[in-house]
């Protein structure tokens, strides 16, 4: 915070910051009761402290983990805001975060929260309950591009597109209409696709959508997203702005 005011000195601005907290996920935050210290500190570089968020990760680790997740969060922010009234400074913002715990994080002093994966939806917060299947909007569309090896199809679809976040037992995305459908194994370029016996076989160059697990590198691995109707017709592209590449 001390190089955030020093950046400012002198501007005929003044920076907003809220100070994060930790609610159980044991990130880059600092204790509850330190918040105030912190918002102090804040003032005194030449920067407004506006109030406190947080970030309950932990609700993502099962599904009875989201409502006792967010609960947590609760608490850690009404010690928050209470450290900045003994500092003598009014936190006008108490954020709260997360998908998994957005359906619990309604009560005590938040009055804002910040659900990024809520507006996609993947497979990880489907298996959370924090989700329903007809909710899910983001979809991988991948080519069976190979169909040598018996119950099995490989498609064009691996790390670079889907990220590395999975695991055996559940698969690293879901192809959907397909039994059982997890892909069993990425490398950077293409998927594994375990095939029962009974289910129906993807012939080649079929293109299958894929749910992947955790959506947000999925769509930080594209310039720009296509937008569908309920047909299946692109009626839209949204440019993904935010990739961090130099225009």
């Amino acid at each position: 915070m001390a190089g955030l005011g020093e950046t400012m000195r002198g501007s005929s601005g003044r920076l907003e910051v809220v100070v994060e907290i930790d609610c159980g996920a044991k990130r880059s935050d600092v204790a509850p009761e330190k918040a105030g210290e912190l918002a102090v500190f804040a003032a005194a570089h030449g920067l407004i402290p506006v109030g406190v968020y947080t970030y309950p990760g932990h609700g993502g680790s099962g599904v009875d983990a989201r409502a006792a997740a967010a609960r947590d969060q609760s608490a850690a922010l009404r010690r928050a805001v209470a450290a900045f009234e003994q500092a003598g400074i009014e936190a006008q913002v108490v954020s709260a975060g997360s998908t998994p715990t957005a359906a619990f994080s309604t009560g005590g002093p938040i009055n804002e929260i910040r659900p990024g994966e809520y507006v996609f939806c993947d497979m990880d917060n489907l298996r959370l309950g924090a989700c329903r299947p007809e909710q899910i909007a983001l979809f991988l569309a991948a080519t069976v591009v190979s169909d040598s090896v018996p119950k099995q199809v490989i498609l064009d679809a691996g790390t670079k597109a889907l990220g590395r976040e999975g695991s055996p037992a559940k698969g690293y995305g879901t192809a959907l209409g397909v039994e059982g459908g997890h892909l069993s194994l990425l490398n950077e370029y293409h998927g594994y696709l375990k095939l029962s016996d009974d289910g129906d076989h993807p012939d080649l160059g079929d293109v299958l959508a894929v749910v992947p697990n955790h959506v947000c590198p999925v769509v930080n691995s594209f310039d720009e997203l296509i937008v569908v109707n309920a047909a299946g017709d692109p009626v839209s592209r949204w440019p993904v702005a935010a990739r961090g590449r130099l225009s």
